[in-house]
């Protein structure tokens, strides 16, 4: 396997591979850093290419790999996604773009009744065949070079969320937990459909396949969620989400999951349940970044789990890989050149010898 914009791919996809096995010499550091001499282009923005105009968008995420040096298990990728309920809109959800918003979207709730509902996935309808035309795009020109991170398939309760509505979702599941137990059925049906269609779409046999955060796997891997868990008990977590969740999971090489908001932090034990889950990322919501969220990552690790995480400061990288008693961790970062990069590297793996 070849990369143009990343010459140690094999050797860096190895490495991925021996931490997700638990076989890795040190953790996963990745850093991206500008070329020496070479004015650096920024990546592509999130949606950028939605109106189907994707020459320009592939030019500047050409121009911004080629711009850059991928150090250790970093590698140069294209995020291809529609918004946060992408995978609501392959079930048949219209996204909604607000006036002068261009960094998200949201799902038009479509389902009056979830038995009446069909829930499947829709390969004819327009978000996943704007999929595939800009995946064939980008494919043209950036095989070889570069890799297509797929959508986040944000399933399970989320997906149910967007396309019936949260309120009334919540409801419904006090209410009619077996008709949501039905669709959430269905959901997971649908998710190992989409799953097999990117795997294709995106040459998962031939490439692996990478996720938006940069984690990398040779085979397949998932980075499953469930935001509507800040709004549920745990028991319902545990009766509705966790299956899902479970279902998700099967059959994938790696799994990251995303933890986004304090009001998640509860479901953490059931999540380090689930036997396929690798690595947590967290997410601490709006104003929360400054607070020290070291007991949390703790946590995780005593309960036989990864953590991924970006860390700006290269001191504090090295401190968080010595308070850290495991290997499953894996943290993103940046330098100012390849040699500062390389250094902080070579610190780290000095304290694993």
């Amino acid at each position: 396997m070849k990369l143009a914009y990343k010459p140690d791919f094999e050797a860096a996809a190895q490495r991925w591979d021996a931490f997700w096995r638990g076989e890795n010499k040190r953790p996963a550091i990745s850093v991206v850093t500008p070329k020496e001499g070479v004015d650096p282009v920024s990546p592509p923005a999130y949606l950028a290419g939605i109106d189907g105009n994707m020459e320009p968008v592939i030019d500047q995420l050409l121009a911004w790999a080629d711009s850059h040096e991928f150090v250790g298990e970093a590698i140069p990728f294209y995020y291809l996604e529609f918004g946060p309920d992408t995978f609501a809109a392959y079930l048949g959800a219209e996204l909604k773009f607000l006036p002068g918003q261009k960094d998200t979207s949201w799902s038009v709730p479509f389902a009056e009744d979830l038995d009446d509902t069909e829930i499947r996935f829709q390969r004819e309808g327009v978000w996943w065949r704007k999929t595939v035309e800009m995946a064939r795009l980008i494919r043209e020109r950036c095989d070889g070079n570069l890799l297509i991170a797929p959508p986040c398939l944000s399933a399970n309760l989320d997906a149910l969320a967007a396309i019936r509505g949260i309120e009334n979702l919540l409801v419904d599941m006090v209410t009619a937990p077996d008709k949501v137990k039905r669709a959430l059925s269905r959901v997971c049906d649908a998710h190992d459909e989409v799953v097999q269609a990117l795997c294709a779409l995106l040459a998962t046999d031939a490439y692996g396949s990478i996720n938006l955060e940069g984690f990398y796997t040779s085979g397949r891997q998932n980075r499953p969620q469930c935001d509507m868990s800040c709004m549920i008990s745990q028991s319902m977590f545990a009766e509705f989400a966790k299956p899902a969740l479970v279902r998700e999971a099967a059959n994938m090489d790696a799994v990251v999951y995303h933890l986004d908001g304090p009001g998640a932090i509860q479901h953490v034990e059931a999540l380090c349940d689930i036997e396929k889950l690798d690595l947590i990322t967290w997410v601490p919501g709006e104003g929360n970044a400054h607070l020290d969220w070291s007991a949390l990552y703790k946590k995780i690790i005593g309960l036989g789990k990864g953590w991924g995480r970006y860390i700006e400061d290269h001191e504090a990288v090295k401190r968080a890989c010595r308070e850290t008693d495991s290997l499953k961790i894996s943290i993103s970062t940046t330098a100012s050149t390849k040699t500062e990069a390389e250094c902080l590297i070579a610190d780290v793996e000095k304290m694993y010898i």
